[in-house]
């Protein structure tokens, strides 16, 4: 009794079709995704593994942003010179103008351990830089901190060398919780400064900076020298008076 069943064909011949072909596709399909799997992993590795992105939403200039202990509504960017108390001349900065209101309880500071360690602005090689100095006005007076419940313009400045001349500025809000510490068991308004995880980002256009005005002429006149009333011609006189000699009268004779 003879086999129907198919013989494969000896070693060396080439594949029949059908069948054979087939199988030889399918065997090659899995070797292809997995060194693409591979691959990929080796470039996710690379790249820092599968950890989310950063959230920095964008957001633009004159919304009132929630950042936890302030909430801050950004104005503008511009160039200005500024003299601080120790400088001997003033200096180029790139001045961020803000509002800031205090959501805490007790007053926070605009520079250092306060507003300042939640600003920061984007240089050209990706990192973020927090500002050289802080300043704030509050009712009309000067101040460094901010109360409370009681909004301060704020002018958040970066040193400018004396040819920079950008004419965008990113700018990007962290964002403060009121949480433990690593080693302290008691709450406070805590920031992280060094993550890239935002509250907000927004690009802000340069304005151009005042040209100095130059002092305007006076246009006060020289005043030209007092001149002397000449006399109206025309005006009366007064005649001049004729001295006649007075004739003599004859007088009566008494005869």
């Amino acid at each position: 009794m003879q086999s129907t069943a198919p013989v494969p064909p000896p070693p060396g011949e080439p594949f029949g079709e059908g069948g054979n072909r087939a199988s030889a596709r399918r065997r090659l399909v899995p070797v292809i995704v997995v060194c693409a799997a591979a691959a990929l992993a080796a470039v996710t590795w690379a790249a820092g593994g599968f950890k989310e992105a950063p959230k920095q939403p964008v957001e633009k200039p004159g919304k009132a942003l929630d950042a936890g202990l302030f909430t801050v509504t950004v104005h503008d960017a511009r160039i200005g010179l500024v003299k601080g108390p120790f400088d001997s001349a003033a200096k180029r900065y790139l001045i961020v103008r803000m509002r800031v209101v205090n959501n805490g309880k007790e007053t926070a500071s605009l520079g250092d351990g306060g507003l300042a360690d939640g600003l920061a602005a984007r240089t050209k090689a990706g990192k973020w830089l927090e500002p050289d100095d802080v300043e704030g006005v509050a009712a009309g007076a000067k101040t460094n901190t901010t109360q409370p419940g009681l909004p301060v313009e704020a002018s958040a400045m970066w040193k400018m060398g004396p040819a920079d001349a950008p004419t965008r500025f990113t700018i990007g809000l962290r964002k403060w919780e009121y949480r433990t510490g690593f080693t302290d068991v008691s709450y406070n308004w805590l920031v992280d400064r060094q993550s890239d995880s935002l509250v907000a980002r927004m690009t802000l256009p340069i304005a151009a900076p005042a040209p100095i005005a130059s002092p305007a002429p006076s246009s006060t006149r020289a005043l030209s020298p007092t001149r002397t009333a000449r006399p109206t011609r025309g005006a009366s006189r007064p005649p001049a008076q004729r001295t006649r000699p007075a004739k003599p009268r004859p007088t009566a004779s008494h005869r």
